[in-house]
């Protein structure tokens, strides 16, 4: 996970770099539950946030010995409505694919938009009260104590897969390599549809 210290940003939905690269990102239509009223998309807060980017091809490598790199993606800077000013936020983005044709080269990423790690921390403390209610009378011999020790607690709030629910804008980044080749701003909204916590999985996850 990274915390980033955001800087103001020019809201566009696309940004010219070298050679003409222009970029173009969305989210991924079957990532969206539903629009606002406005018509921006909007996502669940309990699943993947997809973002899909695209620019022009790039030129072959035509040399001997020369390579391509597939195109990666990330999330630079995050901003919340109402506020709309530079804060330090968490994100975290996870690259799910790459390809393109003649015209245009695309990159798929998951963005993640995590609680804060006090909610983080309410939603651990909970998961394990759910699963302990659910499951204690047919396991009365699981050590329930240790799953509610302070290392448990801290381990099961960085598996917390549950974002932030708000009015976004996000600065995607396309890479070619270390280098930003396109850069793109999407704006959407995260709806609250449930708790990670509601979600007790099987009790055998947790032996100890």
């Amino acid at each position: 996970m990274r915390y980033m210290m955001l800087a103001p940003i020019l809201l566009l939905t696309s940004v010219a770099f070298a050679n003409d690269q222009i970029a173009s990102c969305e989210i991924k239509k079957s990532t969206i539950v539903s629009l606002s009223p406005a018509g921006l998309p909007q996502v669940s807060n309990l699943r993947f946030i997809e973002v899909v980017c695209s620019v022009p091809a790039r030129p072959f490598p035509n040399k001997p010995g020369e390579f391509q790199n597939g195109l990666g993606g990330s999330n630079n800077r995050l901003r919340d409505r109402p506020k709309w000013r530079p804060e330090e936020v968490p994100s975290e983005a996870k690259a799910s694919g790459n390809g393109g044709d003649f015209k245009r080269e695309w990159v798929s990423f998951c963005v993640y938009l995590p609680l804060d790690p006090a909610e983080r921390e309410i939603e651990a403390r909970r998961y394990i009260a759910n699963l302990k209610r659910s499951a204690e009378p047919s396991r009365p011999d699981f050590p329930w104590q240790q799953l509610e020790s302070p290392e448990a607690i801290r381990s099961l709030s960085e598996l917390v897969s549950q974002h932030r629910v708000g009015h976004f804008q996000v600065e995607c980044s396309i890479l070619d390599g270390d280098r930003v080749i396109g850069v793109s701003v999407i704006e959407f909204e995260v709806l609250f549809k449930g708790r990670f916590s509601d979600r007790v999985g099987p009790l055998g996850y947790w032996e100890l």
